[in-house]
């Protein structure tokens, strides 16, 4: 902050920093001599002992610059809470209460957001080169590691990333994948696509990520051609929103693979086509829900009740539903009811909800590498949930209500197998030429549905018009099991081992091992402590060699002087680069407007006036005796109000009434 001296001459510019410290020129000093070379033998030659200002109290002197220095442990705290999305402020709020008070963490909150201020100085206009650098020594040291990115004129124009275990991901559960794009995750604007994916535990998992300039049929066509070329093989279905540009980037890149649009998004703008009026006075918007919702009809009855449906509430010339029943194909479940796994998504909502995980690691200010290093938390934390339902799945086993081998032989590979037990009864078991028939129910949502399983030979047969199967075989123990063939090796428990759950997916990211042995070294100390904690004699000892060590440490630090506040190395090693470059060849994007950007001046829809009106604080109405978000200048109902407290009222005589009631009706047609 700067301020003007009032005393000097007007329009002189002289201005000067505020300031804590004052310079008082203070002339106490003391210096020493060396004697000799090879010793440290000193001797005073120079002593002022007074002090033209008061000296600080033993309480005081952790506000002096050297007692606010930070420390290592300070910078690496700040760095590791930024990783979680957490600022200077809050990490020092933080520090303060692991350390037991204030005044034993030594920095101020400031002392913290200058460091971290300073490390963004020191990305500056670095930013790009630094993360593509750090992304080339992942994709040199990882094994099976892909980075790959565009620029355009030197500058960053878009980046794909994915690991070894977001290609093994793919490769058990990438039959069906959907992708969304998020805004708002660094300060360039860059557009971030992750894809995903659901596992065998039914959690959305990731399979790689992108960073984009622009959401162009260009950009998106990159996007998935280096998405196939890390993965190989095409998805069987895409999910994703109604954006054209993704819907012909789809088209090009997975001709083979079924593209499926949102049915939540598009369910959303059905409010917005037909009148309030119209849904509230007609069954309208129940017959169309459950039409196009129903996973069991065929095509050719969705399309008969479509028309049926039309037709009934004059719905056949309106743009929006022609348009959705063009692109039937493309959202409604009858059409993707003989794909394998069509249920598994119909909307984006996984998307949209690995988008809010990620977006909680994340914030709008943040550069490239620090938005990286986020990315790095985040996906830690999602490889660290499923390592841990890997641990309980192998440590789990059903509790058999029936002696059953065949159903202890479905609960060891899915449990929803095993349940289905529940859903399912036997009809009746019957020979037919020889065939031993058993008739199968099973109840799914009021729908019965029934047929015929054989369970003797490996083939697939007709007996009277039924399709018997085989699903069964026996072992050498006499045990009865279900065939290897008929369980989709997505849904086993045992899809994924959990040691291949451990990969890393971030590199050694520092030349020497210093990082591992300072964390090694406060391990050890935090060992150490927790279990001498019990004994008060282990623990002075302890706290007497810890004290010989620090006293070590102050004679190192006093012959090996340096200004680690000002360690731009050090600070590149803690955001994971070994080295500043040499060169920058690669800018970062200027400020990117995505679609809907930078302007003000779009139509607002009438749901989204709904939802910003409800959003308002309620007040009471004088008018209607209501909480609402009108007073009574604006209330339709104040001449009643009016009215009926003329009747009570003897204080106003005939003209004021008749005044006020013409005043007020003249507002109102003023209003509407």
């Amino acid at each position: 902050m700067l301020s003007t001296d009032t005393l000097d001459p007007e329009g002189s510019g002289r201005n000067k920093r505020n300031s804590n410290f004052k310079i008082t020129d203070c002339k106490a000093l003391i210096k020493f001599e060396r004697l000799h070379m090879q010793t440290n033998a000193c001797k005073i030659y120079e002593f002022e002992e007074n002090h033209n200002h008061p000296l600080e109290t033993k309480e005081e002197r952790r506000y002096s610059k050297r007692a606010r220095r930070l420390s290592y442990k300070d910078k690496e705290f700040i760095v590791r809470s930024s990783t979680s999305n957490i600022g200077a402020t809050k990490a020092h709020k933080l520090q303060a209460s692991l350390q037991g008070g204030y005044e034993n963490v030594g920095p101020e909150a400031i002392d913290y957001k200058n460091f971290r201020r300073k490390m963004g100085n020191i990305i500056g206009d670095k930013d790009a080169q630094l993360v593509v650098d750090k992304m080339n020594m992942r994709k040199d040291e990882l094994h099976n590691y892909t980075f790959e990115y565009k620029c355009v004129d030197s500058v960053l124009n878009a980046m794909f990333w994915a690991d070894e275990t977001d290609k093994l991901y793919y490769k058990e559960f990438g039959d069906v994948i959907s992708f969304d794009a998020t805004f708002r995750t660094n300060k360039y604007g860059m557009i971030f696509v992750p894809f995903t994916a659901i596992d065998n535990h039914k959690r959305s998992i990731n399979m790689g990520a992108s960073l984009l300039s622009n959401e162009s049929i260009e950009s998106y066509r990159w996007l998935l051609e280096d998405f196939l070329k890390a993965h190989v093989k095409h998805p069987q279905l895409v999910l994703t929103d109604q954006d054209p540009t993704i819907l012909q980037a789809v088209e090009a890149i997975f001709p083979t693979s079924n593209h499926r649009l949102c049915m939540w998004h598009i369910m959303k703008k059905l409010q917005a086509k037909v009148s309030t009026d119209f849904l509230k006075n007609t069954d309208f918007r129940k017959r169309f829900t459950k039409l196009v919702w129903n996973v069991y009809i065929e095509p050719e009855v969705f399309e008969s009740r479509w028309k049926l449906l039309m037709r009934k509430f004059k719905l056949q010339e309106k743009r929006w539903f022609k348009d959705m029943y063009r692109d039937r194909k493309l959202w409604i479940p009858a059409y993707f009811k003989d794909m394998p796994l069509h249920g598994l998504m119909k909307t984006t909502s996984r998307s949209e909800s690995l988008n809010s995980f990620f977006n909680k690691y994340s914030n709008s200010g943040n550069w490239l590498i620090y938005f990286m290093m986020n990315y790095d938390t985040a996906i830690g934390k999602q490889r660290n949930a499923q390592q841990k339902l890997e641990h309980d799945r192998k440590n789990a086993k059903h509790e058999m209500t029936l002696p059953s081998g065949l159903l202890e032989h479905a609960a060891a590979v899915k449990k929803e197998i095993f349940k289905a037990a529940w859903y399912c009864s036997i009809d009746s078991v019957e020979k037919i030429d020889g065939w031993q028939v058993v008739m199968i129910t099973q109840t799914v949502k009021k729908e019965i549905f029934k047929a015929a399983w054989y369970c003797s030979i490996d083939s697939v047969e007709k007996i009277d018009g039924w399709q018997v199967v085989m699903i069964t075989q026996t072992d050498k123990s006499k045990q009865l099991k279900i065939k290897c063939k008929y369980i989709l090796r997505r849904w086993r428990r045992d899809a994924i081992s959990s040691h291949l759950l451990a990969m890393k997916h971030v590199a050694m990211e520092t030349e020497d091992d210093t990082f591992t042995l300072l964390t090694e070294a406060y391990n050890n100390i935090e060992y150490c402590l927790d279990h001498f904690k019990r004994s008060k004699e282990k623990l002075l000892e302890f706290v007497e060699k810890t004290r010989t060590l620090k006293q070590a440490a102050m004679e190192f630090g006093s012959s090996n002087q340096t200004s680690p506040d000002n360690n731009e190395e050090e600070i590149i090693r803690m955001l994971g680069i070994r080295s500043i470059p040499d060169e920058i060849n690669i800018h970062p994007p200027a400020s990117i407007h995505t679609k809907g950007s930078g302007t003000k001046k779009r139509m607002v829809s009438a749901i989204e006036k709904v939802v910003a009106a409800a959003k308002k604080k309620t007040r009471m109405c004088t008018g209607c005796n209501q909480y609402v978000n009108h007073n009574w200048r604006t209330c339709k109902a104040f001449p009643v109000y009016v009215e009926s407290h003329v009747k009570t009222s003897q204080l106003l005589d005939d003209s004021e009434i008749l005044s006020n009631q013409l005043w007020t009706l003249s507002e109102n047609y003023n209003q509407h």
